[in-house]
């Protein structure tokens, strides 16, 4: 097991560890999501580079899906949360007159451990761990039909500190705005993220959230045959259910 899976893996130990023993005081949300997402970025497996720009539109030709599932605990002003992401990422691009091709295929997990504060009612800073795994493939197709081919993976763990505004403008009705950074050289170079989640609460314990998110991540490893780089932007809608208990 890679030192960053460890890393990852004993913060979720630390987390649900941390749950005393008061249970009953301690509110729980878990909300599954479905992550429709576009990506644009660079690609680098040693030698072989790829570039990807596929814009929303593209998205009803090139969709694929992700999964994003998110559980929250508060107690008074404080709260652990854990994301956990599942992303697979497939695009095919042309140059100049289709004479290079290039088809891209990007697996990525994503753990992330946030324990945050609340200043208020509506303002919440957070800091933690973000754990990323990539398997990337490449393809890239010459005019002559010759073809170079390259095959990566990597893991690694970022920092992240960041803040959420939550504005409840209905009796029903939320809209969350969360912030974040992170890597900072630690992992990746540096990454970020916004997020803006529109909550309906249709029952005491049932809501329907439906948002937008684009994660920015910019990883470099290695030089030559054993370079990897990763500079890649993805964002989509994303809608699911959230549970109280």
């Amino acid at each position: 097991m890679s030192i960053g899976l460890r890393a990852a893996f004993a913060a979720f130990t630390l987390t649900l560890a941390a749950t005393p023993a008061t249970a009953a005081e301690w509110k729980h949300e878990l909300a599954p999501y479905v992550w429709g997402s576009a990506m644009e970025g660079t690609v680098g497996i040693g030698t072989v580079t790829a570039e990807s720009e596929m814009s929303f539109s593209d998205i009803l030709d090139d969709l694929e899906f992700g999964f994003m599932g998110m559980y929250r605990a508060s107690r008074d002003r404080y709260s652990i949360t854990v994301d956990a992401i599942y992303m697979g990422l497939g695009v095919t691009e042309k140059g100049p007159g289709g004479a290079l091709k290039a088809d891209i295929d990007v697996d990525q997990i994503g753990l992330e451990t946030d324990f945050g504060y609340a200043l208020n009612e509506r303002f919440t800073l957070f800091g933690g761990l973000r754990y990323v795994s990539l398997d990337a493939d490449l393809r890239v197709t010459g005019p002559l039909g010759n073809e170079l081919t390259a095959s990566e993976g990597q893991d690694w763990v970022d920092p992240v500190v960041g803040a959420i505004y939550s504005w409840p403008f209905a009796d029903e009705w939320t809209l969350n705005l969360r912030g974040d950074i992170g890597g900072f050289g630690v992992g990746s170079d540096f990454a970020w993220q916004g997020m803006a989640t529109l909550r309906w609460q249709f029952s005491p314990r049932t809501a329907l959230g439906m948002a937008y998110r684009y994660l920015d991540m910019d990883y470099e490893d290695g030089k030559g045959s054993n370079r990897f780089k990763y500079d890649m932007a993805t964002s989509g809608p994303a809608m699911g259910v959230i549970f109280t208990f």
